[in-house]
């Protein structure tokens, strides 16, 4: 069976990143979050069909780090960290220690986000490569590699002021 993917590579160096927005549920029924960007020099990113690509106008994509071979992040250069005002500053200290250098099992970024002993709860996990854009559409047989093509991205069409969208 062969699979069809699209592989976007950022042309630029430090414009991609990985995303994570998370949160818990506190004893009395509100929420409270935060949200740590990872950015890397260089990385890659993967959507299923040519719909979900970017144009060749557009300044970012967010795509799912789920999709493809992996992101292949490289050479980080940053961590920036953003907290809702309700986490004190002693957590928020604990959390960038923990993310940062790690748990008593060495889990540290995504691992202890996901495999840590917290109750945090990861509500978005994306990557996000920001353009100019370069893309290669990618034939799998068995997860090798068959065939890779350049893909030129298409300008975003003009808006028909006249069709009915979006309320069809």
């Amino acid at each position: 069976m062969n699979t069809v993917l699209y592989r976007i590579k950022p042309t630029d160096k430090k414009s991609i990143e990985q995303f994570y927005d998370v949160y818990k549920e506190l004893h009395d029924g509100s929420i409270v979050g935060w949200t740590v960007k990872e950015l890397y020099r260089w990385g890659q990113g993967f959507v299923e069909t040519e719909d979900e690509l970017p144009y060749l106008e557009d300044k970012w994509i967010s795509v799912n780090p789920n999709i493809g071979d992996g992101c292949e992040l490289d050479d980080g250069v940053g961590i920036d960290f953003d907290f809702e005002d309700e986490i004190t500053e002693q957590e928020r200290e604990e959390i960038e220690r923990l993310y940062c250098d790690g748990d008593e099992d060495g889990r540290m970024c995504g691992a202890w986000l996901y495999d840590g002993d917290h109750n945090w709860q990861i509500e978005e996990d994306s990557i996000i490569i920001y353009g100019p854009f370069e893309v290669d559409k990618i034939t799998y047989s068995d997860y090798n590699i068959v065939s890779v093509e350049k893909v030129e991205l298409k300008s975003r069409p003009p808006l028909d002021r006249n069709s009915a969208w979006p309320f069809k």
